[in-house]
C-alpha cells in the first residue's frame, strides 16, 4: 500500500500537533509559516479532508478524524529519526546510539568522567544528551530517549533500577541570611524570591512534603525551566530554591552555592535509571544503564 502523504507532511503534522501553531511549527521546522500552511493545505487536499481544527483556548488541534494519523505519526517519527542515525553511526562503526536524558534537570558533570571510566565497557555505543524534562515516562514511551535518570517518583511503564540516594536541599548564595543555618523549617523561605523549574508542583518533591504541609508560600516564585539557569540566578543572589544536592554538586563544590538541610531530618530523594520496560536485557541502553549504576552507586563517584 503506497502512501499519498511525504516525509514533509508528516513532520510538519507532528510539529502543528504538538506545538498547537502554524507559527511555532515553523520556528521548529525551520521553514516560513506560509510553507508549513501549503504543506498542510497539501496534505489535506491528498487526503480528502481536514486535519487540524483551531479551537480558542487551545489553538490548532486535530479533527477526529485526523487523530489516529496523529498519534501513528508522533509514534513513528521518532523511530524513523533513530532508524537513520543508528545506521549512519553503525556505517561509522559505531553499532548503536544511546540517547540519554535527566530528568527534571540539566545536570551533565559526571557523564564525561563516567564515559572515560567505562569506554572499554562500552565500546561501539554512542550517548546522546536529549532533554526530557519533568516527563521522563512519555518521552521513553515516545523514542526521544532511550534511557533516563530520574529523581523521585516516576509513574507510569517503565522499568526502573536504583541509582542511589540524595538529598532534596535549600540551595544559597553563599552569603545569604539562611546560607549559615544548619537546616531550615518551610517558614524560612516565606519571604524568599524562590526559583522552580516547573510551573505544576511534581509529587514526590519539595512542595508536597515540606512547603505544603506548614501551610506556607514563598513570597514570590519565579519560574525557569533549565536548574542551570536556577543556580545561575541564585549564584548572583536574586533567590533561592530546594533542588538536588547532586545535581548542584558542580556549584556546590567551587564554593559559589551554599546547601541547607530542610528540616532536621533533611528530604532524602531517591534517583533510578528508567528504561521502556519492554527493553532486553541485552538491549544497548540496558548496558549502558548498568554501567551507570555501577558507576554513580559507587560513592566517590557520585
Amino acid at each position: 500500500m503506497s502512501s499519498r502523504l511525504e516525509m514533509h507532511h508528516y513532520e510538519t503534522i507532528v510539529a502543528v500537533s504538538e506545538t498547537g501553531s502554524v507559527t511555532a511549527a515553523a520556528g521548529r521546522l525551520h521553514v516560513s509559516q506560509s510553507a508549513v500552511s501549503h504543506r498542510l493545505a497539501e496534505a489535506e487536499r491528498r487526503l480528502g479532508g481536514r486535519l487540524f481544527e483551531r479551537r480558542p483556548s487551545r489553538g490548532m488541534q486535530p479533527t477526529p478524524a485526523a487523530l489516529a494519523l496523529c498519534q501513528a505519526a508522533h509514534r513513528a517519527m521518532p523511530d524513523l529519526a533513530r532508524a537513520e542515525q543508528d545506521f549512519m553511526r553503525s556505517v561509522g562503526g559505531t553499532t548503536a546510539t544511546v540517547r540519554i536524558g535527566v530528568g527534571s534537570y540539566d545536570c551533565y558533570h559526571w557523564l564525561a568522567p563516567f564515559a572515560a571510566a567505562c569506554s572499554e565497557r562500552l565500546e561501539g555505543l554512542l550517548l546522546e544528551l536529549v532533554v526530557v524534562g519533568d516527563m521522563p515516562v512519555p518521552r521513553l514511551a515516545d523514542g526521544t530517549a532511550d534511557l533516563v535518570l530520574a529523581p523521585g517518583p516516576a509513574p507510569g511503564a517503565r522499568d526502573a533500577i536504583h541509582l542511589f540516594t540524595d538529598e532534596l536541599v535549600l540551595v544559597t548564595h553563599p552569603e545569604h541570611r539562611l546560607a549559615s543555618r544548619t537546616w531550615i523549617g518551610p517558614e524560612a523561605i516565606a519571604e524568599e524570591n524562590y526559583f522552580t523549574y516547573n510551573r505544576q508542583p511534581s509529587p514526590g518533591f519539595e512542595y508536597e512534603r515540606f512547603v505544603r504541609p506548614a501551610g506556607l508560600s514563598p513570597r514570590t516564585i519565579t519560574v525557569l525551566e533549565q536548574t542551570g539557569a536556577i543556580a545561575e540566578m541564585i549564584a548572583a543572589d536574586f533567590g533561592v530554591s530546594i533542588l538536588s544536592r547532586w545535581a548542584m554538586s558542580p556549584w556546590l563544590d567551587s564554593g559559589r552555592l551554599v546547601a541547607v538541610r530542610c528540616g532536621r531530618s533533611g528530604l532524602d530523594l531517591e534517583w533510578s535509571a528508567l528504561t521502556r520496560v519492554e527493553t532486553d536485557d541485552d538491549a544497548p541502553e540496558r548496558q549502558v544503564a548498568n554501567a551507570i549504576v555501577g558507576w554513580l552507586g559507587n560513592p566517590s563517584n557520585s
